[in-house]
């Protein structure tokens, strides 16, 4: 029941992803990249933030070791969205593959650039990429309305309604 859910949650936050990436379309290569009042500077920086937030714990969460990712990696809003539904996928192919004790269940990880060591429940981490996901998407709505692209409504229960 947990990781249905979680699942869920996931695929919302990927209908989300792809809205926001939609709407950017309708943006300039300048404006695509320019810098902002927010804290993670650019659309694309945020953007490229948040997957690679999602990528590293992910790996994580399989006993990888995770590498992030950089916007300079990425040369247009089609290279980020080519790269993010491989990691989509990647996501929901180690979902399926959990069962709810699993979620339950805690992990260890070091973050290498700090050699720091941390212990955490599985769905803690799902937790938090969900809600980090939805604080930078808020971000990235924002910026686009104030370029004049409004994403419009994001809120999950017209996901719901439309899927």
């Amino acid at each position: 029941m947990l990781l249905n859910h979680i699942r869920c949650m996931f695929e919302y936050n990927y209908w989300c992803n792809q809205l926001i990436m939609d709407t950017a379309e309708n943006l300039s290569d300048e404006q695509f990249d320019q810098q902002t009042q927010f804290p993670i500077n650019t659309l694309k920086e945020t953007l490229v933030h948040t997957m690679s937030a999602e990528r590293i714990y992910r790996m994580r969460l399989a006993g990888e070791n995770p590498s992030g990712v950089e916007k300079e990696e990425f040369d247009s809003l089609t290279a980020i969205r080519d790269f993010w539904a491989t990691e989509e996928k990647q996501m929901l192919t180690y979902l399926d593959g959990l069962d709810d004790a699993v979620a339950g269940e805690s992990f260890n990880y070091t973050v290498a650039s700090t050699g720091k060591e941390y212990e955490r429940v599985r769905a803690d981490i799902f937790t938090q990429l969900l809600y980090h996901g939805m604080q930078h998407r808020a971000e990235m709505a924002q910026m686009l309305t104030e370029f004049g692209h409004s994403p419009g409504n994001i809120d999950y229960l017209i996901y719901i309604n439309n899927r």
